[in-house]
């Protein structure tokens, strides 16, 4: 019963709430999996890669092609993908534990109240785009 009323809420919530409840449970699921398995990184010709990269460039090309494409499900987790690390990133973070550290994670919390302040907006900007 419980998961009949949490699957009516999802449904019935608006586009722009659904894009941020996304975005959210990408955080979530990405800051556990990248926690739980702690692996470096691949390295493409002594250039590391982070998942904010593949965040970042998915989120763009889904703003380039949402002319004749849109799905905000895909945004959403393009865009959790990228805020994971948005704190490694401001912070220059060279190692996990500094993409673990509270100053990243008030630096995430700053960005996903941020992306809930203006969720409405960036679904109306990518859906009209």
């Amino acid at each position: 019963m419980k998961n009949n009323v949490i699957i009516a809420l999802v449904i019935n919530m608006s586009l722009d709430d659904k894009y941020f409840l996304f975005t959210y449970i990408t955080i979530l699921i990405t800051r556990i999996v990248v926690y739980i398995f702690n692996k470096p990184s691949p390295t493409i010709k002594n250039f590391r890669t982070h998942h904010w990269m593949f965040g970042l460039f998915f989120t763009i090309v889904l703003f380039c092609i949402s002319s004749f494409y849109t799905n905000i499900y895909l945004l959403s987790i393009s865009t959790g993908i990228f805020l994971d690390e948005i704190g490694f990133i401001i912070i220059r973070g060279k190692t996990h534990e500094d993409n673990y550290s509270p100053k990243s994670f008030m630096i995430l919390l700053f960005f996903v109240f941020i992306l809930f302040l203006f969720r409405e907006a960036i679904v109306k900007f990518y859906l009209n785009y």
